[in-house]
């Protein structure tokens, strides 16, 4: 019967494990994407970017040649409410863009410690190893980093690149990520001392 439970949670592993690389390599592919967005970009005409300001937040568009528009949304929290005509739209895309990648990078590295975990659940006898503690401290430090800087970057170089005034906004701090690194990294460390205690029993038999 235990037999039987440990292959389903292997079963299980693997098929967790294949999902989590395509999320992994389609993250990646949209890097690559949004680096040669931001190349494309830089040499389009300020003409062709423009700048709406909602209740909440802005939305920068590019007019591309069919007559299309890409856009995304800056919240006011990242870049102030100023008038348009006070910054470059152009800028303003860019900017964001690139500075989002940082944050989304933290997010791929990540995904790729539960990837090494749940390979080392599908492969080996135990998932319990130091390999793994190490991984999921490695989660801790991306989550950790991603709650205080993801945002918070993107907050200094809009202000400093666009809209030249400096400001920063705490609220950018992902508080709440910010608590869910914490929990998994006073995991990690638990995870580590029942690992120590299983050599510790493994060598006395």
């Amino acid at each position: 019967m235990i037999r039987n439970d440990i292959e389903k949670i292997k079963s299980r592993a693997t098929i967790l494990h294949k999902i989590i690389i395509l999320i992994f390599f389609l993250g990646i592919i949209s890097v690559f994407a949004v680096l040669s967005a931001s190349v494309y970009f830089s040499f389009a005409s300020p003409d062709k970017f423009n700048a709406v300001k909602g209740n909440l937040d802005w939305s920068i568009s590019y007019t591309l040649e069919n007559g299309s528009t890409f856009f995304i949304i800056i919240p006011f929290k990242i870049m102030q409410p100023l008038g348009p005509r006070m910054f470059s739209a152009k800028d303003a895309l860019i900017t964001y863009l690139l500075s989002s990648l940082l944050g989304f990078t933290l997010i791929l590295y990540g995904i790729k410690q539960i990837a090494n975990i749940l390979k080392s659940t599908a492969n080996d006898i135990t998932p319990f190893t130091l390999g793994n503690a190490k991984n999921l401290r490695k989660l801790t430090y991306s989550i950790i980093t991603y709650s205080l800087l993801s945002d918070t970057l993107s907050n200094v170089l809009c202000s400093l690149f666009v809209t030249k005034i400096f400001w920063v906004e705490l609220s950018n701090i992902h508080f709440s990520a910010l608590l869910l690194g914490g929990l998994i990294f006073i995991i990690a460390e638990i995870f580590q001392y029942g690992v120590y205690l299983q050599n510790e029993y493994d060598t006395t038999l």
